[in-house]
């Protein structure tokens, strides 16, 4: 993921989704179709900017131009802030094909994996807001609301940084991914075993804490490439998250995981 905002040419050559200049055909008269780059110009007077794009890959040529897409803003350096060993991230999606509203989340850039997340905040969770004339002046207005979120997801993650846990607690939370990501019958499914996805890709993230232990789930599950074998015995490898809506259902349920180990830990978890 660049450190560096993105021109529009970089998001387009990323997301031509984002300049869309019509929706699908097939969307309702109630449709109020605004382009997402309104919005991601909108956020730029805010002082957030596109720092990563991309969309889901689409097997038909024609669902290209409206499919899914997702962007990653980031504050000017001047504002920027750091949690934990992370920066602070907006992260929104949408698609002109009735497949999603525009979201906004609060992320998470972990600045020594270079690997994004999803942090929902709580009960205010993601703003959906229906395709219409007034987008533009809610996602703005949210945006405000979810940064005011970020002193207390600061809180969580240094608790969860420094709160241990033992190998027992690590498998456990190994198994609940596999199942988030593969269904309840992951033991079948997947193709790698719990160990797998608790292995370290690096020195910082060897500890046992929750922190680490859900980095490591994090970024093995999302990033792919663990040896494994298919249903059939072959050897194989776990492939990357390419499709936008799993990312963000992977990210949103491995945090809302990471929560609840906290909490059965006794963790005290701000409101």
């Amino acid at each position: 993921m660049s450190h560096q905002a993105l021109t529009h040419d970089a998001l387009h050559r990323r997301a031509p989704a984002i300049f869309a200049e019509a929706p699908d055909a097939g969307v309702s008269e109630q449709y109020g179709f605004v382009p997402t780059i309104n919005v991601v110009e909108a956020l730029e007077q805010e002082g957030w900017y596109p720092v990563h794009a991309r969309q889901t890959v689409c097997r038909d040529p024609e669902r290209k131009p409206v499919a899914r897409h997702l962007i990653r803003l980031r504050q000017d350096p001047g504002r920027q802030v750091q949690v934990g060993d992370s920066i602070p991230e907006l992260v929104l999606t949408n698609s002109h094909d009735r497949s999603a509203s525009f979201q906004l989340e609060l992320g998470l850039f972990r600045l020594i994996c270079s690997n994004g997340m999803v942090t929902p905040a709580g009960a205010l969770g993601a703003m959906r807001v229906r395709h219409g004339r007034h987008v533009v002046d809610s996602i703005l207005e949210h945006s405000v609301e979810l940064v005011g979120h970020l002193p207390r997801i600061a809180e969580r993650v240094e608790a969860f940084r420094t709160t241990p846990i033992s190998r027992g607690e690590e498998q456990d939370f190994a198994h609940q991914a596999l199942a988030l990501r593969y269904g309840e019958d992951w033991q079948r499914l997947s193709p790698v075993d719990p160990d797998s996805i608790l292995e370290a890709r690096r020195v910082e993230d060897a500890e046992g804490t929750i922190w680490s232990v859900f980095s490591r789930v994090q970024e093995n599950l999302l990033k792919g490439g663990l040896r494994g074998r298919s249903r059939r015995g072959r050897r194989t490898r776990t492939r990357a998250i390419r499709s936008v809506g799993e990312d963000v259902r992977l990210n949103r349920g491995l945090w809302n995981l990471t929560e609840q180990l906290a909490e059965r830990r006794g963790v005290p978890l701000a409101a």
